[in-house]
């Protein structure tokens, strides 16, 4: 690559990077469209620093992260596996995109191989995004298996590590639920828990999509829609990506079964 050509990738990173993170704070704002319109402006200058030859890791990450959003997993996956192999990886860059690629990995049908991976971020520290992510595979996992009882343990020790984090709070109320679909004596005590650490959850992050979906869920198998239209009614406003386990067909399907 030459000096021109190191240039030029620099400031194509750094412009992609830039207009991703405006994108970022228009889907936070509930602009959906302009969001994806700035994601896929970022997008095609990514792809074009790439072809210049940019290892910067933020704007590597940033790319790999946005390859994810946009449902282009594989291509994801190749790119974090060549960041693998630069030379002169922080710390932080190793815990990043282990993170990262656990994401991936769950995407492509992975599990155990994602919760392998960000296993060995959470040998170099813990913190609410570890517990986030590792409490959802551990969800994930559970439902695979049935078995709750280490997922729960993990979840609960993630909720003494922070008991608003909405995530944890999700996670929860995820494994609650799928707990409760088991039956047994105990089948609709648990179900009020689920529906209890979603309540929580909706109320620490209001626009967290997986809670809306499953709480307004609930409420409809319950019959009062009109609890779950309430939920439902900021649908339009949320920007979902290909990483979120709920789609926009999904919430458009729910919210025609409550009477939209």
């Amino acid at each position: 690559m030459g000096l021109f050509d190191g240039a030029k990738a620099t400031l194509t990173g750094n412009r992609a990077y830039k207009i991703h993170v405006e994108a970022n704070k228009l889907a936070a704002a509930g602009k959906p469209r302009e969001a994806a319109e700035k994601y896929r402006t970022a997008l095609g200058l990514y792809e074009e620093a790439e072809r210049l030859g940019i290892e910067a890791q933020n704007i590597l990450r940033g790319y790999a992260i946005l390859l994810m959003r946009e449902g282009n997993f594989d291509r994801a996956d190749a790119l974090m596996r060549r960041m693998g192999q630069m030379k002169n990886l922080s710390k932080d860059d190793w815990f990043e995109l282990r993170v990262d690629y656990s994401i991936c990995l769950w995407k492509l049908g992975q599990l155990d191989k994602a919760i392998e991976t960000i296993g060995r971020a959470a040998q170099q520290k813990m913190n609410g995004m570890i517990y986030g992510t590792l409490g959802m595979y551990r969800v994930e996992k559970a439902k695979a298996d049935g078995d709750f009882q280490s997922a729960l343990e993990f979840n609960l020790e993630a909720l003494d590590y922070d008991d608003e984090d909405p995530s944890t709070l999700d996670n929860l109320g995820q494994l609650y639920e799928a707990m409760s679909e088991q039956g047994g004596e105990k089948a609709a005590e648990y179900r009020a828990t689920a529906i209890d650490y979603y309540r929580k959850a909706h109320k620490a992050k209001p626009r967290q999509i997986t809670t809306i979906y499953y709480l307004a869920r609930l409420f409809h198998q319950d019959g009062d829609d009109e609890k779950a239209r309430k939920l439902l009614s900021i649908k339009d406003t949320l920007y979902v990506s290909a990483i979120c386990p709920i789609t926009r067909q999904m919430l458009d399907e729910l919210a025609r079964e409550v009477g939209e």
